[in-house]
């Protein structure tokens, strides 16, 4: 009996084999590490033979025959995993749950401590903050059994408020979790533990960014280097404080030969150096950048001029995601101006700006979109794979029927299990469905935390701005992007991805209001019920409404007078008519905004624009804007 079964098995692996296409190491490795998640053990060790020998391999071998691993070699394993950007890291984490177990001997187990550590911050920066601090609680509950006063324990604890000191970061406490950081620091001195004052020198550098402290982020970051220095391999901050110190040198000016120096070294690491193409243009694009520097980069990349190195940049830079390349080309259009190349740098900008609604817009819908298409295609393809492989082994049955009748029989009974098994995987694709939609919500909340950010950054910048004039330009800029975090910030609080603009104008106008310090002198009435927009529309039309506001409140209104703003919206045959009006002094008859000069109005004009639109000027008692525009729906009607 088991000869015969055997022998059918014989057959249908060759069977499998003499079609199975060939794969590539990695994708080998990738297939064999999905149906480890899926406790798909006979799949991963089929694959398992075509992999090329290793240490890695041998991890795999002994996890697809369910022996146990060390806590060291799971930590290997679960290292790999994260690294998968195809596989979501709640898989990994659950996976780690199930398969890693609290250690029953009474010593304390470094290995298993990294393991959860590594499962709280990844936890926190992909899934939830929740989920997070409920590992959190567990470890702290497995240090608790050890003898605090263990130099081994004491770094265990210290290691493990990092969590808290984040959670206090993402709360804006900064008071408490400085002193947290502090603290911490000062035990790790005490300790003399190179790895844990790095850590904490590296959070620290987080508040002092929120606090506006540039020197003090510049010499605890040095302090960060020169203590990874002293250490014989680099702890995983190395990089990213490397990071920090060129954006702050870049940023204060002068240091340009150390800037240089740090790029330099990033450059050097292969796994960074795709990365660096923005920071070269970022150091170019400084007026302060002596033409000793400059001539260096030029040499070093074999070109001429920035020019050349710009076009030179944008072919190196082709892998790099979206987000990245709309950096290198904001950096290489800064560059350009700073070397007297305008008409270039203008051709850049109009690239990045292309490049920004694509990824802010058109790029999220289409990618949801194809992710839809993917997922139907995937499970159609495998209901014609596992009609194919019954076909296959209807065929085998029917060549051996005569000799292999009880076989036969148990052949027919494994596919009524694989056809459970096929129901059960459709349940786990509906379920993912259902997954990438909260993940669009989690994209918005990201972008909006992002703009939020930029705000921050910009609002940092202020502090060391005394020429009036660029303090307005860097405030307005200010301004616009907190207009789109707000639309962002609408769109992950519904499940509808329509933006309620009667909400918005009420949160923008109070915005600014607050900006202006003109809260309780002007009269704003709103009047846009029932007003729902798309992104693709709400973004622009959220930055016109910005300027106009920002206008009014810069040049329309006076304490002495009661000051009054309005806005409608409302719905027309074809189109839609937004109208904001104020009661200041009104336009200059010989002023036309559609010939303005100034970039806000420029960006108004272009923005209707973009809206298939109109624009009119008038004075009623103040000056009034009449503007015309079409939704997403109708737009795409006449492209």
């Amino acid at each position: 009996m088991k000869t015969f079964f055997s022998i059918v098995l014989f057959f249908i692996s060759f069977s499998i084999v003499c079609q199975q296409k060939e794969f590539s190491q990695e994708e080998i490795r990738t297939k064999i590490e999905e149906f480890i998640l899926l406790k798909e053990l006979d799949s991963a060790s089929y694959f398992l033979k075509n992999l090329e020998k290793s240490e890695y391999k041998s991890i795999l071998e002994k996890v697809s025959k369910n022996k146990e691993l060390s806590y060291k070699e799971y930590n290997t394993l679960f290292l790999n995993l994260r690294n998968r950007t195809s596989i979501k890291y709640e898989r990994i984490s659950n996976f780690i749950d199930e398969t890693v177990k609290i250690p029953e001997k009474k010593q304390f187990d470094e290995s298993f401590f990294r393991i959860k550590c590594d499962q709280i911050y990844s936890l926190r920066d992909d899934v939830s903050i929740e989920k997070a601090s409920e590992k959190h609680r567990e470890l702290e509950k497995y240090l608790s059994n050890f003898n605090e006063k263990d130099i081994t324990i004491q770094k265990a604890t210290l290691r493990l408020q990092t969590h808290p000191i984040v959670l206090n970061l993402i709360e804006r406490n900064l008071d408490a979790g400085k002193k947290l950081v502090l603290d911490c620091l000062a035990k790790a001195k005490e300790l003399k533990d190179i790895e844990l004052q790095i850590m904490f020198l590296y959070h620290l550098t987080d508040f002092l960014v929120l606090e506006g402290k540039l020197q003090e982020y510049i010499d605890i970051s040095e302090e960060s280097l020169a203590l990874e220095n002293q250490l014989q391999k680099h702890t995983p901050y190395y990089h990213a404080i490397l990071q920090h110190l060129i954006d702050a040198y870049i940023f204060k000016g002068g240091n340009t030969e150390k800037v240089l120096q740090y790029i330099d070294e990033l450059y050097n690491d292969p796994t960074y150096m795709i990365q660096t193409y923005a920071l070269y243009l970022k150091l170019l694009g400084k007026p302060d950048t002596d033409t000793v520097i400059r001539e260096e980069v030029l040499k070093k990349f074999e070109v001429k001029d920035v020019k050349e190195l710009v076009e030179k940049f944008q072919i190196l830079g082709k892998d790099l995601n979206s987000n990245d390349f709309y950096k290198l080309l904001f950096e290489g259009s800064k560059a350009l101006v700073n070397n007297d190349f305008l008409k270039e740098a203008l051709e850049i900008k109009d690239q990045s700006i292309a490049l920004t609604r694509k990824i802010y817009s058109q790029d999220l819908s289409q990618s949801l979109a194809d992710f839809k298409v993917e997922q139907v295609e995937k499970t159609k393809q495998q209901e014609i794979e596992n009609e194919q492989e019954k076909n296959k082994l209807f065929s085998l049955i029917l060549i051996l029927v005569g000799v292999f009748l009880i076989i036969s029989l148990l052949i027919i009974r494994k596919i009524s299990k694989q056809s459970k098994e096929l129901a059960h995987k459709n349940e786990i694709i509906n379920e993912t469905l259902k997954e990438k939609e909260l993940l669009v919500k989690e994209v918005h909340h990201r972008v909006k935390n992002n703009f939020q950010i930029v705000a921050s950054l910009l609002e940092l910048q202020t502090q060391g701005i005394s020429d009036e004039k660029a303090l307005e330009l860097v405030n307005e800029g200010k301004n616009r992007v907190k207009s789109m975090a707000l639309i962002h910030q609408k769109l992950y609080q519904n499940d509808t991805g329509l933006i309620d603009f009667n909400e918005y104008l009420r949160m923008l106008t109070r915005e600014l209001s607050i900006a202006y310090k003109q809260k309780n002198n002007v009269e704003t009435t709103i009047d846009a019920v029932n007003m729902f927009f798309e992104v693709d529309t709400a973004i622009p039309l959220g930055l016109i409404i910005n300027e106009i506001i920002t206008n009014a409140y810069k040049y329309a209104f006076h304490n002495e007078k009661e000051n009054k703003l309005s806005i409608s919206i409302h719905k027309e045959s074809e189109h839609y008519k937004l109208i904001i009006q104020d009661n200041g002094k009104g336009i200059s008859e010989d002023f036309d905004i559609k010939n303005a000069k100034s970039l806000g109005l420029l960006l108004v004009n272009r923005l209707v624009k973009q809206l298939h639109g109109t624009l009119k000027q008038l004075n009623q008692n103040g000056a009034k804007f009449e503007i015309t525009f079409k939704d997403n729906y109708a737009r795409s009607l006449v492209q």
